[in-house]
């Protein structure tokens, strides 16, 4: 499963250790998943960790080389009524290389979380969470 990961994930993942972004982080060498994201998103998760503590900071690195750098897109060869937001590009490389973007911009992405994109599944870490764990429970019959 490809998972593109947006740079608001990627910084929760950093800063807390209880969050759903950092056992996002954390689990795919057991599972069968592909942790993704941009140029983009990266340059936006440095500027803000600026001013963090050190184990933020080793955090991040950690999980940053197991991150795949796919590159950025920016337009794309379909309709789409999407606002000129910083996030755009987040959606059109998400649409580009993965199977599942997950954000926890309830702002920009209000309208698509829990939907679908061209087949792209928009939705939070916790959820994503939830969903797998429920995919990967035995069946209790």
């Amino acid at each position: 499963m490809r998972l593109f990961l947006d740079s608001n994930v990627l910084i929760a993942a950093a800063v807390s250790a209880e969050d759903a972004s950092r056992e996002v982080c954390r689990l795919p060498s057991t599972r069968d998943w592909r942790l993704i994201t941009t140029p983009y998103a990266v340059a936006e998760v440095v500027r803000n960790l600026v001013g963090f503590t050190a184990p933020v900071t080793s955090a991040w690195l950690r999980f940053r080389d197991r991150l795949h750098l796919a590159d950025d897109v920016l337009p794309i060869d379909k309709p789409a009524v999407f606002p000129v937001t910083r996030d755009r590009p987040i959606l059109f490389s998400a649409l580009a290389t993965a199977d599942v973007l997950l954000t926890l911009d309830r702002v920009d992405f209000s309208r698509l979380l829990g939907t679908r994109f061209y087949g792209l599944a928009i939705m939070t870490p916790g959820t994503w969470l939830v969903q797998e764990r429920e995919v990967r429970r035995p069946d209790a019959s």
